[in-house]
């Protein structure tokens, strides 16, 4: 007896044949498939999504000056990878970066021809080389980027003696091939460091064998002022957020705060008290960088390795002079301005050691920089490591902690904060040689394909 199968096809799923036989699918059939076939469907799409996704970028680039091999290496933050890596020439030395962000420019020491080089912060492509006459070691930029101060070194001994003005849209008269010289000093003896003013009219320089600031009046062209700082000083910061400048000085295991408006000093960021129980204490500050906001100071403490976080101005970290106690050794003077205020950190941290191609070694920190945009810190260690953190985190972790001792403890009993990443393609291995010559941040010029989800809110939040 044959089985009518006329009813099969009112659902409008066909049946399956068995021989004359027609058997009718199920409802679960049906729900079954169309169930597989989605979770299919929504697999490939989103694998689809995350194989083309734009990743996360704010645009901030972290630049490296590497000696050994001399490169320039741009590492992107979020993720550590190298973006770009190009040779400008032998020696490479330092880097500054124009006031809008806009141009970097690298200067090296050893060269056929004695030039810098200034290149786009957004496209990494060289838009000029500038020749000077002499080794340039440092470089001053204006805020309207027109002119910049550049020290010249002795071709000879390499030693700085001075520095040049110079025009970056004007040609000289003499050699159209060379720009424009607008001022030039000579006459000094290790000419160190230098930066000008946020109006111009100023120029700062250090002098690697003199304990004084000289401040030159550029309008003028004469000296305006001397500061004795009775030390020499290691390294000068004139940034562009805050009312402030710094100047580091080794032999008193200190930071000084110093007033753009009148060039007064503030303050002193010092990292501990002496401590009693050494004779020796070394825990000298060099690299040093603030927040986009000139409301934090960030320094590293190579002998320590570790880095110290003051918040300027806080009367919560302040002390009287007469109560500090600096250390005195063969390379420190114990100096105390009598008329200063002196801070104490509000968070010291450790470095994280351990990485694969050093297990079992502790970074001591040298070269620190913030981010403009607020999103990163960055600094490298002895080894040539670089170290990203996320600023957000590190400003939670000095805001849910008690207050620094006075006296630093010992290394091992310091929190360590876990970093973003840590880059290590640049470590040296076996017996080769590293040497980070200059690490910073570019302040974000372009932002790129994938920009970045966070809002100015999420980058500021840490302030509030």
């Amino acid at each position: 007896m044959s089985i009518e199968a006329s009813s099969t096809g009112r659902g409008g799923a066909e049946g399956q044949l068995i021989g004359e036989r027609v058997r009718p699918r199920s409802a679960g059939y049906m729900i079954g498939s169309a169930l597989v076939l989605g979770i299919a469907l929504f697999c490939m799409l989103l694998f689809i999504f995350l194989f083309l996704r734009r990743k996360p970028d704010s645009g901030t680039r972290i630049w490296v000056l590497n000696h050994t091999p001399d490169q320039v290496v741009i590492y992107n933050p979020h993720d550590g990878v190298a973006e770009k890596k190009f040779q400008v020439a032998d020696g490479l030395r330092g880097l500054t970066f124009s006031r809008d962000g806009a141009s970097a420019y690298i200067f090296n020491v050893v060269d056929v021809v004695n030039k810098f080089t200034k290149v786009d912060t957004a496209t990494y492509l060289k838009q000029e080389s500038v020749e000077v006459d002499g080794v340039p070691q440092g470089i001053g930029t204006f805020p309207d980027d027109r002119e910049v101060a550049v020290i010249t070194g002795s071709k000879t001994t390499g030693e700085a003696g001075g520095f040049d003005v110079l025009s970056m849209v004007e040609r000289s008269t003499a050699d159209p091939t060379k720009p424009r010289r607008m001022w030039r000093v000579r006459d000094l003896q290790i000419t160190h460091k230098i930066a000008v003013s946020d109006s111009g009219d100023r120029i700062y320089l250090l002098d690697a064998k003199s304990e004084y600031l000289t401040i030159y009046d550029y309008i003028n062209q004469t000296v305006d002022k001397e500061i004795n700082l009775h030390g020499a000083a290691e390294q000068f910061l004139y940034p562009r957020a805050g009312d402030y400048y710094y100047i580091s000085v080794l032999q008193h295991n200190a930071i000084y705060q110093f007033s753009k408006k009148d060039d007064a000093i503030t303050g002193a960021y010092i990292y501990s008290y002496a401590d009693p129980e050494k004779s020796f204490h070394n825990i000298k500050l060099r690299y040093m960088d603030i927040d986009s906001e000139g409301r934090y100071l960030f320094a590293t403490c190579y002998e320590a390795k570790s880095v110290a976080i003051w918040e300027l101005g806080n009367p919560d970290f302040a002390r009287e002079a007469k109560d500090v106690i600096m250390p005195v050794g063969p390379e420190q003077k114990g100096y105390v301005w009598s008329d200063v205020t002196y801070y104490l950190p509000a968070l010291r941290f450790g470095l994280k050691g351990g990485y694969s191609e050093r297990l079992n070694y502790i970074a001591g920190g040298e070269r620190i920089a913030v981010d403009p945009a607020g999103a990163f810190l960055a600094l490298n260690d002895d080894e040539g490591a670089v170290y990203v953190y996320e600023l957000f985190e590190v400003m939670k972790t000095l805001r849910r902690r008690d207050p620094v001792p006075e006296i630093a403890p010992p290394t091992r009993n310091l929190p360590v904060l876990e970093p973003h990443l840590i880059i290590t393609d640049l470590v040296r291995t076996g017996s080769g040689d590293v040497e980070i010559r200059d690490l910073q941040i570019a302040r974000p010029r372009v932002r790129r394909q994938g920009a970045a989800t966070e809002t100015a809110e999420d980058l500021q939040a840490w302030n509030h």
